[in-house]
């Protein structure tokens, strides 16, 4: 039987490891109770933001004076650029401009999408939660990331995939364990050639040139057993 993936991360002010799910609720809890203790003068608005694509999610806090633009930069360094490609936000019922307030768009309960390359488009939501007030001065705090995804070989199903065909991406056998991938060059030759992409914790995975981001590094790749 097929082991159910676990979407899982870890509070970054406490370390506890919670479901997608569960994280939500926890990492408010932190918040309002810095917020208790941060209250004064020098407290600004800062947005507590869910991004998720499929069961891959960051919970971001930003401040609320920054731009739309930041997050989109965020974004791209932690799961999306490769090429340098074109990126937007969207919303069936509100126009996102990247030089908006982020406390103007991500207002409580307020979903929007972001969509990275118009080509092979990637495309992840994004939803407003709590608002607080914080004396921080970062622009954006890294909340919480989904710890890597064990995706198994679809070869042996017995070794954690290390590569993925992107030309047999759509076929059941397309995760591949070190020993497998090799025998797979033998079988398709695009995957020696071009086609043998790494599997890396992001939805931008097996797209373009897309080989990972340029930081929170020691999530950024495959599931290592601990």
């Amino acid at each position: 039987m097929e082991e159910e993936l676990k979407s899982e991360g870890k509070c970054l002010y406490c370390n506890q490891l919670l479901s997608k799910k569960e994280i939500v609720k926890h990492i408010a809890k932190h918040l309002s109770e810095r917020e208790k203790s941060d209250a004064g003068d020098k407290a600004q608005t800062y947005c507590h933001v869910e991004v998720e694509a499929d069961i891959m999610f960051l919970h971001l806090l930003v401040k609320g004076n920054a731009t739309m633009q930041k997050i989109d930069e965020f974004l791209r360094d932690i799961w999306l650029e490769c090429c340098g490609h074109l990126s937007e936000f969207g919303s069936k019922t509100i126009k996102v401009k990247m030089s908006h307030k982020v406390k103007d768009v991500l207002q409580p309960k307020v979903k929007i999408f972001h969509d990275y390359d118009f080509g092979s488009t990637t495309r992840v939501f994004l939803k407003g939660l709590k608002q607080y007030e914080l004396n921080l001065k970062e622009n954006i705090v890294l909340l919480s990331r989904n710890e890597p995804l064990k995706f198994m070989c679809k070869s042996c199903r017995k070794e954690i995939a290390i590569n993925l065909c992107t030309v047999c991406c759509y076929e059941e056998f397309a995760f591949f364990c070190k020993k497998c991938s090799k025998k797979h060059e033998k079988v398709c030759s695009d995957f020696a050639d071009y086609s043998c992409a790494p599997i890396i914790n992001s939805p931008r995975m097996g797209e373009c040139g897309y080989t990972g981001g340029s930081i929170d590094l020691e999530r950024d790749g495959v599931y290592k057993e601990v």
